[in-house]
């Protein structure tokens, strides 16, 4: 008897074999129950969801085969074209030409349950910025399955996650374009039989002389000084010896999953990784080696960094990863803006701006290595789980500009930029952070090769550049040093992005050097004149609360005035018109007085030549009142 089609709610094919000239389903749900194998030909598999209630999807039992390409279309995000991924269902790719597997929109993903190539010589394409998860198992019977890269580098090849086994006896590949023309890029490896000499573009030679990974255990010679951002290309301490070479010349070495490696040539590279698809780093979980060395005599400043790499041919979501013994922070170079991007999973449960610098996200594309920190020697390490695995094309983050709501975070983001080179910073304040650097929620300060401006701020014991500084929240009121580097001299321009704080607490940027104090809203702009080089003694960050500035208690007019010191100048800001006129007293250890002045005005510069060492100050008011505080000063 001949099979009916029926067309009620939906579609429903029964029997074990329908051909459709092509499917374009608009509305229905189309139901393929077990047994039934049906084909789609010509350009099949193109799926509309209009309102959200699962019309335009397919419920999937049987055997789908599609011969032309496979699109999801749908408008809202994270709209699935199959109702189930329970196993039993099965899409088989086998059309006489090339297919592609494509979405039309950004997380439009395509999520089959087992897929199936089956092809004479052609491929099928998870296209470049498209997306597909396999449920059950991929089985690459004949031709090859292909994740795509686009030919610029612009965006991320292909994505795939794979959740059964992944077999066959036809080919799978995952392209990759690197833009290493003139800079290095950070990579790693999404197979498992990856060599050096995939990167061996323009050399004689099975050795690529331009792929490093990273030593951590590198020793430098001499002591560096505290956390000098040039020491890393200063030849005395020859920081460049811990980047070594892969392999010895004229050899091969095979390429570790999850350990990070850099590359850099003077022409683009197209790489195509794998060839049998029992290559490709499916579902296993990856453990790369991570160490700690004090290596040096003065600071761990420049120990414990570890190049590692993302395992999998998709995106990586850095929160979900196990640390342990290592800063919580994600550091990611961005070879095409020659810049360090940061991401601190610490402090906020969302991403309010306040946890990154330089445009970073919490998802480290495929193909990537990244640098982490560990923070001891006792027992580091980082277990990346075939779970963390993620789909990414979301947009960055957007930042609320608005004041906080109940327990937002309070902070400031500053940046400054050199012709398209951009730098930024963030000070913020944070229930539970602590002073100096607090390995939660704080992210190191990392340099490139000799940039053209930057800017940070400084923790203290041992003076540490921080490109997020988190502060607990009684340390609204202090002041934050700040340092900035200039290749050249000139004038150049501090920004602030953010100033998220409750209403009536004031932000400024102070120039010592001038004398000046900037009120920083949304948009503010300071420029200013300075030679090449680095300055750590000039620019503060001071916040005051407004509403204490004639307080009537001791302690309220103790609160509302600041005492630090860098280098040997003593900086007094007073926020308290009562303290207006105040003596300072400074006493040495033994408690002779080294000064004994009166200050005037807000904010006060004190310079004591030939002091080292640990001094106290006493501050005292015309009402009598006092406040004393102890400080370091060096020569």
């Amino acid at each position: 008897m001949k099979k009916q089609l029926f067309i009620l709610v939906s579609f429903i094919f029964f029997g074990a074999s329908v051909f459709a000239q092509g499917i374009t389903n608009k509305g229905a749900v189309i139901t393929v129950n077990s047994g039934t194998y049906l084909i789609v030909d010509n350009n099949g598999g193109y799926f509309n969801e209009t309102d959200g209630s699962n019309h335009g999807q397919i419920d999937l039992d049987g055997t789908l085969q599609i011969e032309g390409n496979f699109e999801n279309n749908v408008t809202d995000a994270g709209q699935h074209v199959f109702i189930n991924t329970d196993g039993t269902g099965t899409i088989i790719f086998a059309g006489t030409a090339d297919q592609h597997i494509l979405n039309a929109t950004a997380n439009a993903f395509i999520d089959f349950e087992n897929l199936t190539v089956n092809k004479s010589s052609n491929t099928v394409f998870v296209d470049d910025g498209s997306a597909a998860t396999v449920e059950g198992n991929l089985t690459v019977t004949a031709g090859t399955f292909r994740l795509s890269s686009p030919a610029d580098g612009e965006a991320p090849s292909g994505s795939l996650i794979t959740n059964g086994t992944v077999s066959g006896a036809g080919n799978l590949y995952v392209d990759r374009h690197f833009e290493t023309n003139g800079r290095y890029q950070y990579i790693s490896m999404p197979v498992t039989n990856a060599s050096d000499d995939l990167f061996d573009s323009g050399y004689n030679g099975d050795f690529n002389p331009n792929l490093y990974t990273y030593d951590e255990s590198y020793n430098a010679p001499g002591t560096p000084p505290n956390t000098n951002y040039s020491n890393w290309t200063d030849p005395t301490y020859a920081f460049y010896n811990a980047w070594i070479q892969v392999a010895a010349d004229g050899s091969t070495i095979g390429l570790t999953a999850g350990t990070g490696y850099i590359t850099y040539n003077n022409i683009e590279l197209d790489v195509n990784f794998g060839g049998s698809p029992s290559d490709l780093n499916n579902n296993a979980s990856y453990a790369p080696a991570v160490s700690f060395n004090a290596n040096d005599g003065n600071s761990d400043y420049y120990d414990g960094w570890n190049i590692i790499g993302n395992p999998y041919p998709c995106a990586l979501d850095f929160t979900a990863l196990s640390l342990n013994d290592v800063n919580n922070c994600l550091y990611m170079w961005d070879g095409d803006v020659g810049n360090y991007k940061y991401y601190n999973n610490g402090g906020t449960s969302y991403d309010d701006g306040t946890n990154v610098v330089n445009g970073a996200t919490k998802y480290i594309p495929a193909m990537q290595s990244f640098a982490i920190k560990t923070t001891s020697d006792v027992s580091p390490s980082v277990t990346i789980d075939a779970t963390d695995r993620t789909h990414n094309t979301q947009t960055m983050y957007k930042s609320s500009k608005d004041a906080p709501k109940y327990g937002e975070t309070q902070f400031v983001k500053l940046s400054t930029a050199d012709g398209d080179f951009t730098d930024e910073t963030v000070v913020r304040f944070i229930d539970g952070s602590q002073e100096g650097f607090d390995n939660e929620y704080d992210a190191y300060k990392m340099f490139p090769n000799n940039p053209p401006v930057m800017i940070y701020s400084l923790v203290t014991n041992p003076e540490t550049p921080i490109a997020i500084n988190s502060l607990p929240i009684e340390d609204i009121g202090t002041s934050i040093p700040l340092g900035f580097i200039s290749a050249e001299a000139g004038t150049y321009t501090i920004t602030a992005e953010d100033v998220v704080f409750d209403a009536g607490t004031d932000v400024k940027l102070i120039d010592t050097y001038e004398n000046t104090e900037t009120l920083l809203y949304d948009g503010t702009e300071y420029s200013f004149s300075t030679n090449a080089g680095e300055v750590r003694d000039r620019f503060y960050l001071f916040s005051a609360t407004s509403g204490i500035d004639n307080p009537e208690e001791g302690e309220d007019m103790l609160f509302s005035s600041d005492v630090w010191s860098n280098e040997n100048k003593l900086y007094i800001a007073i926020k308290s018109n009562k303290l207006i006129d105040a003596n300072v007293k400074v006493y040495d250890v033994l408690g002779r007085t080294v000064i004994d002045q009166n200050v005037n005005g807000s904010y006060n510069i004190i310079n004591i030549p030939g002091a080292s060492g640990t001094y106290f100050v006493k501050l005292t008011g015309a009402n009598g009142i006092s406040k004393t505080k102890k400080v370091f000063i060096k020569k």
